[in-house]
């Protein structure tokens, strides 16, 4: 009997702990706080109860039914279609996504349930093209989601979720990027771009197919390396890749398999920091800790150009409670400015060595101008600028990344309405994919955004650099940067997919760890001699 009586007291805490408490708010952050409690009073309880195990059975039995009982049949998204474990858990999308390829999953979903599908216990996932102006439009009823407290207790300007903190670190990075900045970044790149040439002769000479994949990151890394602290990582020149590099991209495939389930990061990060790649992140964060700390001590940039760090170290050299800023702001400086470019590069080249008649339309339109003017190229080069719209369609920075949660109103899109306090995640890589908004959708056809507008059937769908105050902020940099290396190469190269290969790989193998980190491009370059 008193093994009973355990168990139902047992359950009882279940019950109330969960509809008083967990039901409530957000939790993910505490996580690890919450299962050391646990433990902690799991074992003082076997210590001095001789019917603790059925107590602690009583109140986990309780708990979990408790919480899945509610998730299925009684939670505010449960009229919504999805996989029913999604409806229980987020594990069954970390362990779908565990090869790093959460758009396959996702557009798996999409053709199975349609455009509003539950993903998660409170998560829906919204294919209609309208989503990105309900979710971050000037009248959007949302916030960032949980996944963005990633970096908890440091900050970035990406990972903020208060508008006002968003706003006051946005501001700061203003700074670095007004158009006489803009312009003089330029001239920073061309000397980058002539290291790409070199590499590339180099091949050419020793009739090597080149590893386009490798010199567009090196590439990519190197230009914010010298964008953000005014010195390269010195790939390019030394054409291999830099050892923290490595380790950060090694870090940065942990957010393949665990964007799902942000709690579980939480309790990995703070519970098991040195163990496996685990430990590749930590050391990521403490590298990028001390460049902005030997930057934050060396002298105040006062040359013409000063770097993206001149700017946001300002506040921090009188207020030194602002470096938790710095740490999260270099990781977003290095990664979201080099593999988003490197990666739309990589689907660019790809799509262009596939059908060569691209690059000499491009070819004839750069023929009489300098191609070392960005501003020139925007303005006098359709078909390089529809290449460059097209490749960002298909090859998105963001493959799935960049959740949103709706506030106490709720959000309306395409006519059904998303309660409060739900995640919304918004694939890019499905909706720009969609037929209904663009015809031939899977088909690489830049013409679309010049000669043939009927083909952009829903141009909504089509938001690779974000809307409003969520937009990304280095999106003229990354486009000219994009368009001057395209330019010279194609003025100066004639470019191929080598025999016996496709370029499907470039898609095939693309990894979705917030950021896109596209497969293998091979390219045999020859040089043009007319």
């Amino acid at each position: 009997m008193n093994h009973i009586v355990s168990a139902l007291i047992g359950a009882l805490s279940g019950l109330v702990l969960h509809r008083a408490v967990f039901i409530h708010g957000e939790w993910h952050v505490r996580a690890p706080d919450i299962l050391i409690y646990h433990l902690i009073y799991f074992v003082a309880l076997v210590m001095v109860s001789n019917h603790a195990y059925w107590m602690i059975f009583g109140y986990l039995t309780a708990l979990f039914s408790s919480i899945t009982i509610y998730r299925v049949y009684f939670h505010r998204l449960s009229h919504f279609p999805g996989p029913k474990w999604a409806r229980v858990t987020k594990l069954w999308h970390a362990w779908k996504s565990r090869h790093r390829q959460n758009f396959l999953v996702l557009s798996e979903l999409h053709r199975k349930y349609g455009d509003f599908v539950r993903t998660g216990p409170g998560e829906i996932t919204v294919y209609h093209p309208d989503v990105f102006m309900a979710i971050d439009g000037p009248q959007g009823g949302c916030v960032k989601s949980e996944w963005y407290d990633l970096l908890h207790p440091k900050q970035s300007l990406v990972t903020t979720r208060k508008k006002e903190a968003h706003g006051m670190r946005r501001r700061q990075w203003n700074k670095g990027f007004t158009s006489q900045a803009l312009d003089e970044y330029q001239e920073r790149i061309l000397p980058l771009i002539d290291q790409l040439e070199r590499c590339i002769d180099e091949n050419i000479g020793s009739k090597k197919v080149t590893e386009a994949t490798d010199l567009f990151y090196w590439l990519g890394f190197d230009r914010m390396g010298d964008f953000i602290f005014s010195r390269t990582f010195n790939m390019l020149s030394r054409q291999e890749w830099h050892h923290i590099i490595l380790l950060m991209q090694r870090a940065l495939s942990l957010l393949g398999p665990l964007s799902p389930v942000p709690w579980f990061i939480h309790i990995a990060f703070k519970l098991f920091p040195r163990v496996w790649i685990l430990k590749d992140w930590f050391r990521m964060v403490a590298w990028c800790e001390e460049q902005m700390l030997q930057r934050l001590e060396s002298p105040q940039d006062t040359s013409n150009v000063p770097d993206v760090a001149h700017y946001l170290l300002q506040d921090a050299r009188d207020d030194p409670r602002r470096f938790p800023w710095l740490t999260g702001d270099s990781i977003l400086a290095i990664v979201a400015g080099s593999e988003p470019t490197a990666a739309v590069l990589v689907g660019l080249f790809c799509e262009l060595a596939k059908d060569p008649r691209h690059a000499e339309i491009i070819l004839d339109e750069i023929k009489i101008l300098d191609i070392a003017d960005s501003r020139a190229l925007a303005s006098n080069c359709p078909h390089l600028e529809a290449c460059v719209f097209e490749a960002l369609r298909l090859y998105p920075a963001l493959p799935t990344g960049g959740t949103r949660k709706t506030l106490e109103n709720g959000i309306t899109i395409g006519g059904t309405f998303i309660p409060p306090e739900t995640t919304v995640v918004a694939p890019r890589f499905c909706i720009s994919r969609r037929e209904d908004s663009f015809e031939q959708a899977e088909k690489f056809i830049p013409e679309r955004w010049y000669k043939k507008p009927e083909m952009v059937r829903n141009k909504s769908g089509f938001v690779p650099f974000g809307l409003g105050h969520h937009s990304c902020l280095g999106r003229a940099l990354a486009m000219n940067d994009v368009r001057l290396i395209t330019a010279r190469l194609v003025q100066r190269y004639r470019f191929r997919i080598p025999p016996g290969e496709t370029g499907d790989a470039v898609l095939r193998d693309l990894k979705d760890q917030f950021t896109s980190n596209p497969g293998r491009l091979r390219l045999v370059f020859e040089l043009r001699e007319d």
